[in-house]
């Protein structure tokens, strides 16, 4: 059976707009619906995926309401709107830092079980992302790595970087016809 291609879309930074908050070393997840804000050319990108047969899977650490920064019924609202978009499967680690799993980012296990299910090419994949997690999960699944440059990843070094996640997209089509290796 033909191994399938992936690009695996970190969700807070890439989908939704982080928010800033004093006392949070790096912007968080929305903690209430009314702050869900997302970026444009979020479907756009998700057909623009498809049309060159990649799985669109979304894989995130929700981790805030384990630390009581959101309810789970305000967070279930939250990602229900979210998955409105088209996203072939989403992969959620709930997990706080202190819990030991395998699934939270920068430790690659949601990009590994979706590889098992879905019978996934790591290597001819991609993870698109904001943070050193989530190019740390990349690294160790073995997929392509893209950061969404920003003011607070100034530190992180990638061989691929783009300021969206509709440019981060359009680099992949350069990636795939050979433009840029």
């Amino acid at each position: 059976m033909n191994k399938k291609r992936a690009v695996f879309i970190d969700r807070d930074g890439v989908v939704v707009r982080a928010i800033f908050r004093k006392g949070f070393e790096f912007p968080t997840a929305p903690f209430s619906f009314a702050e869900l804000s997302f970026f444009e050319g979020i479907d756009e990108s998700l057909v623009l995926l498809k049309e060159m047969g990649f799985l669109r899977i979304l894989a995130t650490n929700q981790p805030d309401v384990g630390y009581g920064n959101i309810s789970k019924e305000e967070w279930n609202k939250i990602q229900n709107k979210v998955e409105e978009f088209s996203f072939d499967d989403v992969f959620i680690c709930h997990h706080i830092r202190e819990a030991v799993c395998a699934c939270k980012k920068p430790k690659p296990g949601m990009l590994l079980a979706a590889a098992e299910k879905w019978n996934i090419d790591l290597k001819n994949s991609y993870i698109i992302g904001d943070t050193e997690k989530d190019m740390d999960a990349g690294l160790a699944a073995g997929c392509k790595r893209i950061l969404i440059r920003t003011d607070y990843n100034q530190k992180i070094r990638e061989s691929f970087e783009a300021v969206s996640f509709l440019s981060a997209v359009k680099l992949i089509q350069l990636i795939e016809k050979g433009g840029i290796k």
